[in-house]
């Protein structure tokens, strides 16, 4: 997968892959609030979208940029949104799965 630094950079971009998903306005609202905690918590991310599955890749912690490293308490604040929209939302199975460098999110919504 080729990673867009550009987006990365951006929340704006990946605000806007989202909402252009095409998945539901339920979906897209529990992504974006992802979305915010990531981009809140100084993590480099992307998103891709491919009809019901959703792939969020945690890339490093801000400032340093050093791929796969990241600050605890920030990928820790993340894990727990996730677990929390997840409980919350029977709809919304999460999977996460470390490759190389990179920490994977991989979400499936069951519409």
């Amino acid at each position: 997968m080729d990673i867009d630094i550009e987006q990365c950079r951006e929340n704006d971009k990946i605000k806007e892959v989202i909402s252009k998903s095409g998945l539901s306005v339920k979906h897209i609202k529990l992504l974006l609030r992802l979305s915010d905690t990531i981009y809140i918590n100084g993590i480099n991310y992307n998103v891709v979208v491919e009809g019901n599955h959703v792939l969020i890749l945690l890339i490093s912690s801000k400032p340093d940029n050093q791929t796969g490293v990241f600050k605890t308490y920030s990928i820790t604040n993340v894990l727990y949104k996730l677990r929390e929209i997840e409980k919350e939302h029977d709809d919304f199975e999460t999977r996460c799965e470390v490759e190389g460098d990179l920490f994977k999110i991989l979400v499936n919504i069951n519409a």
